[in-house]
Formats: structure tokens, C-alpha cells, sequence
């Protein structure tokens, strides 16, 4: 009985084989490909153009489509741009194109084409159009003199157009022979960038905007020199301690005290002050030197709360040589003097209010690379540059206050770095 089940078994697996290998050729067999694109349908009829809006270096054409869409694909419209041919396209469910990148205000001939199903192309329709002036027409930019190097600039980039600001220097003074010492890019609407690391001597330089498709600026010249500066030393800073500061460290940890912002190492440790921190925030240090500050850095903690949170928005920096006879009283007194008011800067701009905006690649670089702060005599404060042996830095609001009735906030930071020039000799 056991061998005649067996048996069974064996010729139910093998029909069950079979018929499996049956149905997999079946569901394998090709039937032939269902396709729904007519080879032989005629081309769509052309769309009707309706309008052309010029832009800064191009134009927005808005166009009617044709009766017939069963057949249309999309609508295409070609143009030479710096003697290369470019398209762009638009879907069936679209009645604007878009074309850029044009150097000048020449009048241009492009052409708009209905696009069908299978590929064919509508007769064509001729249209010209004559672009307002490109951004590396209308954009101001210039380069002065700064410590240690260059400062370039530009302002009035209203369309936020991604552009290069290339600089250049002579090979000496006596020469008409330049070379590329670096490029800046940036979209936003007005943005400075320093140039660092130059001689302090005489030097040509020159400079000239480029945009993405290649247009080019008319160059501008400068004679400039740059002005001596230095990193200055840290090692003799130690904190100030004066009545009104806040020396609180988050969690009571020691090892978020203040004197960290000032021990060199910017990707680890850091300044992170009490949560019940006062805003106003003040803190002081005697520097050791006497200086003059020329410029200074703020690095954030590393990877943390990018335009957010405790990283301090807008803030002061005070300057005093020997301030009073008594330094434990803190006071005011005349001797401090304002060198300058920072807002923490964003390339691509902030929102309304307290809303950052959008965090672009270029935010999010300068964020943790760049951010960097110029002393320069203003109406609050004429003489930034006056020599100083105390600072105090009074951080009025951090993101998480600024826009806001909150009078309490951690501030965190990780380094601060200043350059200018010892005055010990004077």
C-alpha cells in the first residue's frame, strides 16, 4: 500500500510539473506589443502666440494651443543662443514658454512648434522678441581695498540671477597680463566677498561678472593696496568677569564655559550658555594685547541648528581700553565704545519677520565656512578701529528670540577669531 502511494505521489508531481511548464510558456508567449503612437498621423497645427513678455535676457511667450489636441504631445521653441541652437518645452497642460540666457537687448527670432504624439513637428511659427537687459548688463559691482586683501561687492541683483564674480590680478604693475586669483558665486540680491591672503602693496586688479550660459560683464579696473592685517592671538584672552555678565553654562557643565569660544578648535568644543540666559546676553574678556580689530569670525557649533535655535542673529561687539578703574563694577562707563552691530548674514536672503526663508547649498556653506564680520565706521559707530584691550559682546537676539517678546535664551558658540593689527608699541 505504501509503494502504490508513492506512485500516486510521484505522478501527481510530475503532471503538476507539466502543467506548470505549460502555463509559463503561455504567459511567455508574445502576443505583440499594444502601441498606441499613429506613425502616419499628419502633424498638430501650430499654437497661436499670444503674447511675449520680455524679461532681463529673455522673454515669457504665452500662447493659444491648437483646436486639435488628440494628437499633441507638447509645444517646443527653438532659438540660437551664443551660436549654439536651445530648446525649451512645455506639456499639453501648459500655455507659457520661457526663453534666456541672451547677453544683450538684441532683438531675437525664435520659432514655436506643436509637438505631436509620434514626434512630428507643426510648420512653425516665427516670432520676434527683444530681451530687456541681462543682469551682467544692469548688476553693480566694484572691489575696494581691505585688511589683508580685496573686498568685492555686488547690489542691485533684484532677479536673484545666479552669477560669478571673477577677480583678477595684474602680474605687476607694469603689465597688461592678468591672471584669476578666484571666483565668487552667488543669487543674492547684494552680497560682499573678501578676498585674503594679499601683500600689502600696490597691485592692479580687475574684475568682471559672468553668468551661467557664459555672457560676460564689461571688465572694471582697480589700483588698490591692500591693508596689513594679522590674525590675533588668543592664548593671553581670558574672561572678564565683570558685574552683568552672564557666566551660567548649560546643564552647570564646565564644559560649555565661555573661554571655549576662544581654545581654537572650531568642530568641537563651544560656548553653551544656561537655558534661563538673560536677552540681552553680555559677556567680556580682556584680550591680553592691546589691538585693533579689522574683521572677526563666528564659527557655530558643528552641524547644529542651521539659522536656527541658540546661534546668537544679532548681536554687538564693544571695545574699551582699560575700562574704569574698578573693572569687577562693569559699568558702562566712556571708555566702551561701540565697533559695530552684526546681524548674522544669509546669501539668498530672510524671510518676513522671524521666518529665515528658504535654506539654500550657498546658506548652509556660509553657515559653517564663511560667516565672517567687517568693521566699518558707521553712524553709531564712527571709529571701529580705535585701539582696545577689552571687548564685550552683547548678543541681543538669538533665532529662537529675534522677531519675539522672549527675554530668555541659551546661546551657543563655537569660535570666534579676530584680525587686525597688534598695537602694543603705541
Amino acid at each position: 500500500m505504501k509503494y502504490k502511494l508513492q506512485n500516486i505521489m510521484k505522478t501527481i508531481s510530475i503532471r503538476a510539473i507539466a502543467l506548470s511548464l505549460f502555463i509559463l510558456l503561455f504567459a511567455c508567449k508574445e502576443e505583440g506589443r499594444i502601441d498606441h503612437i499613429d506613425s502616419s498621423a499628419p502633424a498638430p497645427d501650430n499654437v497661436t502666440v499670444l503674447d511675449v513678455t520680455p524679461r532681463p535676457g529673455g522673454s515669457v511667450i504665452k500662447y493659444k494651443l491648437p483646436d486639435d489636441v488628440s494628437n499633441l504631445l507638447g509645444v517646443e521653441v527653438v532659438y540660437t543662443r551664443n551660436g549654439e541652437t536651445c530648446r525649451s518645452k512645455a506639456s499639453k497642460y501648459s500655455d507659457t514658454l520661457v526663453v534666456e540666457g541672451f547677453g544683450n537687448t538684441d532683438p531675437q527670432e525664435v520659432m514655436l512648434y506643436s509637438v505631436g504624439l509620434n514626434g512630428k513637428l507643426s510648420s512653425g511659427v516665427p516670432r520676434l522678441i527683444t530681451p530687456l537687459a541681462p543682469p551682467v548688463q544692469t548688476v553693480q559691482f566694484d572691489i575696494v581695498a581691505g585688511f589683508g586683501g580685496v573686498v568685492t561687492s555686488i547690489e542691485g541683483n533684484t532677479s536673484k540671477a545666479d552669477l560669478s564674480l571673477v577677480l583678477l590680478i595684474a602680474d605687476t604693475l607694469y603689465t597688461d597680463f592678468y591672471s584669476e586669483i578666484q571666483t565668487f558665486h552667488t543669487k543674492s540680491a547684494a552680497f560682499k566677498f573678501s578676498r585674503r591672503g594679499l601683500e600689502a602693496r600696490e597691485s592692479n586688479f580687475a574684475m568682471f561678472l559672468r553668468d551661467r550660459w557664459g555672457n560676460r560683464s564689461d571688465t572694471i579696473y582697480r589700483t588698490l593696496t591692500p591693508i596689513e592685517e594679522v590674525e590675533l592671538p588668543k592664548t593671553e584672552i581670558v574672561r572678564g568677569n565683570l558685574a552683568g555678565d552672564f557666566y551660567s553654562y548649560a546643564e552647570g557643565n564646565n564644559g560649555y564655559r565661555v573661554e571655549l569660544m576662544f581654545d581654537g578648535n572650531k568642530n568641537g568644543t563651544f560656548w553653551a550658555s544656561a537655558h534661563t540666559g538673560p536677552i540681552p546676553q553680555v559677556v567680556s574678556f580682556d584680550l591680553g594685547h592691546k589691538v585693533s580689530i579689522s574683521r572677526f569670525e563666528k564659527y557655530p557649533r558643528s552641524n547644529y541648528e542651521l539659522y536656527s535655535g541658540t546661534a546668537p542673529r544679532v548681536f554687538e561687539l564693544w571695545g574699551s581700553i582699560d575700562p574704569g578703574p574698578d573693572k569687577a563694577n562693569g559699568d558702562w562707563d566712556d571708555s566702551w565704545q561701540l565697533l559695530g552691530r552684526f546681524e548674522q548674514s544669509k546669501p539668498s536672503g530672510y524671510g518676513e519677520g522671524s521666518n529665515v526663508g528658504t535654506i539654500t547649498d550657498e546658506d548652509k556653506d556660509y553657515w559653517y565656512n564663511h560667516t565672517e564680520f567687517e568693521l566699518v565706521p558707521t553712524d553709531e559707530a564712527p571709529d571701529p578701529y580705535q585701539t582696545v584691550n577689552w571687548i564685550r559682546l552683547k548678543i541681543l537676539s538669538t533665532f529662537s528670540t529675534y522677531g519675539t517678546d522672549t527675554n530668555m535664551s541659551q546661546v551657543i558658540i563655537a569660535e570666534l577669531t579676530f584680525w587686525g593689527q597688534l598695537k602694543d608699541d603705541e
